[in-house]
């Protein structure tokens, strides 16, 4: 990691200042280990070369630890700062965004769904979140863990799932993102839970799914014909008629696809596909992705499907 100037420091008064309102003749310290610090005024005008960030140093010193703990700390404190504000309204709601690391999906979820009061680093015994959320009876519903230099220990995120809270961590590199709270907060870089059910056959997660028709020139005759399969919403997954319910094939049948039963040759079994209605000719399973990237005549929703198990009937 470059090493990170420090913008912040305490003057004469007690007061925190940014460096662009630093007087000469003041005495500054640090905001976290209350050593002295100096000025650094760059003489060069921004955009030339050489010019070098306005900021305060440890005189002697080339640590960044200092620079790394007071970022972690004022970027926590403005964090909580929001949510609070935030509780106070009386819509109170903070939508934010994440793409799951176990579906692969994109989620939407109200960080204030269940929360009535924020704390910084409650004592959970386990471990000291950076921000809690807690619910109407006091109990931890989400965490936020402010990321600097270190992320949270496997066992801290054991402790969370054990218990079922959720964790969200938000990487910070900057103190410039100080003042890009809401953004970072509304996209957090992760979210240790899935909103997915899980599978109560295999313990996956589930992925949310949907029966596409798309309409393309038969391989053989060149006849217009349909075909039908099953995608996960996030598009990872695709899959022909050969693993459809008898519900699904009634569906994609109601959308005019003509789905029988055929033997194939390359792998020596029947199974259900999409045949043409002119020669009979059926499309095999590896070619479902070329159809996809068509547009979609019809859409279905199929609520959750666990593809895990599909990928094993398959």
């Amino acid at each position: 990691m470059t090493k990170l100037l420090l913008p912040y420091a305490i003057n004469s008064s007690g007061n925190l200042v940014h460096i662009d309102d630093a007087r000469k003749g003041d005495i500054y310290t640090c905001p976290s280990c209350g050593a002295n610090l100096s000025l650094r005024i760059s003489k060069i005008p921004e955009g030339q070369k050489y010019h070098r960030i306005n900021h305060f140093a440890h005189k002697g010193s080339v640590d960044n630890r200092c620079s790394e703990s007071f970022l972690h700390k004022l970027f926590k404190q403005r964090v909580a700062e929001y949510i609070r504000t935030e509780l106070d309204r009386p819509n109170k709601a903070i939508w934010f965004e994440w793409k799951c690391d176990k579906c692969n999906e994109l989620h939407k979820g109200n960080l204030l769904k269940k929360a009535t009061q924020v704390i910084e680093e409650l004592d959970l015994q386990v471990c000291r979140p950076d921000i809690a959320l807690l619910d109407k009876d006091g109990k931890v519903v989400i965490v936020i863990e402010i990321v600097v230099t270190h992320k949270p220990s496997s066992e801290t995120l054991q402790f969370y799932k054990d218990n079922k809270i959720a964790c969200l961590q938000i990487e910070v590199s900057d103190f410039s993102e100080c003042d890009r709270i809401q953004e970072k907060v509304l996209h957090p870089n992760a979210v240790s839970m899935c909103p997915n059910p899980i599978c109560k056959k295999c313990g996956e997660v589930m992925n949310s799914a949907k029966l596409i028709v798309v309409t393309a020139p038969c391989w053989k005759c060149s006849n217009a014909m349909k075909i039908a399969m099953i995608v996960s919403n996030d598009g990872n997954y695709i899959h022909s008629p050969k693993v459809f319910t008898n519900d699904e094939i009634r569906k994609a049948q109601m959308f005019g696809v003509n789905i029988k039963n055929r033997y194939s040759q390359t792998v020596r079994e029947n199974y259900w596909a999409n045949v043409c209605d002119k020669c009979n000719a059926f499309v095999g399973d590896f070619y479902m992705h070329g159809y996809f990237n068509l547009p979609h005549d019809e859409e279905v929703d199929l609520s959750y499907k666990c593809f895990n198990c599909m990928q094993m009937e398959y």
